[in-house]
């Protein structure tokens, strides 16, 4: 009788918890996000699984409608979505929308753009160049619509002119527009990703020749330095505005989040326009933290990176293999990867592992996004960072951030210590074919179990052997005793952890036979016929403080979650 009733209060439940506390996560240990450009009104299975494991979802291939947003609702409410909008250049169709919108509204659409006054070579991302005739006595355009200014994106779209009012408010016409749910009244999207928010702001490599414009530099007198310098400023000015306006329309809570491409963009190579104009509350996507060329140069972008959240910015922050299958991809260089990611976890920062490159977001060719946007290594929960007796990577003692676990000639080895697991990421020379090499072998100071690619563990270890961009999660106790068994693929979730009272049970479509609350030391305290339910809560308030292991029984299967009673 019990058993029948303990089954109708675990009903089919999509939901698995997600909120700003990284000890509410769907994933305790880890918030992270999935992204791609790839339509999901066609793929709902992918985007219900997308739901079910990451707090935020980024993109989705366009508008969103009813069917789609309810779908993603539905399976996880707390899941927020982020539509995507190309900021530093404009996709025809948009352009379309806004010079109607401009039209409509009393602007000028050529407003909405930089127009070149001398015919002008711009070099796009191919790496070929494009002439663009100039308007004017130093020109051959016969129409200002001929002249305007190209970005190197996109075969040589047209850029956006940040400068002009007309741009501004026919933007934001456009990105409510987009962000309004189809099908459904006065709903909009959680959030805006503008990428690239940098595209424009080089007046190096990636350079559009704004110097070259008649809105900027009409009489040819300022250096090209003092052009971008202005180009800089008004990105950031109209990017504030538009962020204030979406606030005001749809919520105070609304978050615009700019990509930053490469961790450099924001720290080396235009630090002005994420630094010096505005403070750290302007939230980010590194899109490149780690790829098969990071080398011992981006350790300071993790100290700097981690001192910006720990000041307030919000950062997604993607890492890809940069190469995608059939092309076999080392477990190592996986594992420095997710070690990379825990070595700067913070409570504001999202995580996405993705098997791929920056011209195929979707996996080889756009695979499904359970093996290309995830890596089961992150089900395992590794609990929270813990202070370590020491020096820290910031010259500070007794904290819980990342520190030098070792160095060499030409490499450093990163560690963070957590409540079950050290991870460790060994920095070289960086490059694929530099995977591996220069081996090294370090005493790890204790017994620890290497998680392997499938959720097992291999067997205890006092030291290991890492190559350059390779990495690893060391358990302190073997899976089995972490409580953690992925045969049921997670579907099964506890929260909060840790707890005081009273622990929720989330389910998925799974009939539970039994469960048992053990000690760490094996003995049972609880069990189905014991322990006090009401819906799909347990009452353990009688429970001392510690470790304890909750065992459930689905169709003959065990899965076995660690929790904490305060």
């Amino acid at each position: 009788m019990k058993k029948i009733f303990f089954k109708s209060i675990i009903v089919c439940l999509f939901l698995f918890t997600v909120t700003v506390n990284a000890q509410n996560q769907n994933f305790p240990h880890i918030k992270t996000f999935g992204f791609d450009y790839v339509p999901l009104n066609d793929r709902l299975d992918e985007a219900i699984w997308l739901a079910q494991h990451h707090d935020w979802i980024i993109g989705g291939g366009g508008d969103w409608d009813a069917s789609l947003y309810n779908t993603v609702k539905e399976a996880n409410p707390h899941t927020k979505i982020m539509s995507y909008l190309a900021y530093h250049s404009i996709s025809p169709d948009n352009m379309a929308w806004m010079e109607n919108w401009c039209s409509n509204n009393g602007y000028n659409p050529e407003d909405i753009y930089y127009h070149y006054h001398t015919d002008t070579e711009v070099k796009i991302l191919n790496g070929s160049y494009i002439a663009v005739p100039g308007y004017g006595t130093n020109g051959s355009a016969a129409t200002l619509a001929e002249a305007r200014a190209r970005v190197r994106w996109n075969g040589g779209w047209v850029g956006i002119n940040p400068s002009s009012t007309a741009f501004r408010r026919a933007f934001e016409a456009l990105a409510l527009d987009r962000l309004a749910v189809t099908g459904l009244t006065n709903t909009y999207l959680d959030g805006l990703f503008l990428d690239t928010f940098d595209g424009m702001a080089n007046s190096g490599f990636w350079t559009s020749r704004l110097e070259n414009t008649i809105e900027l530099n009409p009489d040819s007198t300022l250096s090209v330095e003092e052009v971008y310098t202005v180009v800089r400023k008004d990105l950031t000015d109209a990017k504030m505005e538009l962020e204030a306006f979406l606030k005001q329309n749809i919520n105070s809570s609304f978050v615009i989040n700019v990509n930053a491409a490469d961790v450099d963009m924001i720290y080396h190579w235009v630090p002005d326009v994420y630094m010096d104009y505005r403070d750290a509350t302007m939230h980010l996507s590194i899109e490149y933290l780690i790829t098969s060329t990071s080398n011992t140069n981006r350790i300071p972008r993790f100290v700097q990176a981690y001192d910006d959240m720990e000041n307030g910015r919000e950062m997604f922050i993607r890492s890809q293999t940069n190469l995608a299958p059939p092309t076999e991809i080392p477990y190592n260089f996986t594992g420095f990867i997710l070690a990379s990611h825990y070595l700067i976890n913070h409570p504001n920062a999202h995580f996405m592992y993705h098997v791929g490159n920056a011209g195929n977001y979707g996996g080889y060719p756009y695979g499904n996004f359970k093996t290309t946007h995830w890596h089961k290594n992150m089900e395992i929960n590794i609990g929270v960072p813990i202070a370590k007796t020491g020096t820290d990577y910031w010259g500070d003692t007794d904290t819980n951030r990342f520190y030098e676990f070792a160095s060499g000639s030409g490499y450093k080895v990163l560690a963070r210590e957590y409540s079950y697991a050290l991870v460790l990421a060994k920095f070289g020379s960086g490059g694929w074919d530099n995977i591996g090499n220069n081996p090294t072998t370090l005493d790890l100071g204790g017994e620890y179990y290497p998680l392997l690619a499938d959720n097992t563990n291999g067997p205890a270890i006092t030291s290991i052997t890492l190559g350059s961009s390779e990495g690893v999660i060391l358990l302190k106790s073997p899976v089995g005793v972490l409580g953690i068994n992925t045969e049921l693929d997670n579907k099964i979730q506890v929260y909060p952890n840790p707890v005081k009272n009273i622990l929720t049970i989330n389910s998925l479509e799974q009939p539970i036979d039994s469960f048992k609350i053990y000690t760490i030391n094996g003995q049972v305290v609880q069990s189905d016929s014991l322990v006090m339910v009401t819906k799909n809560q347990l009452d353990i308030s009688a429970l001392t403080a510690g470790v304890y292991l909750l065992e459930f029984t689905v169709n003959r299967k065990k899965q076995t979650i660690k929790f904490i009673k305060e």
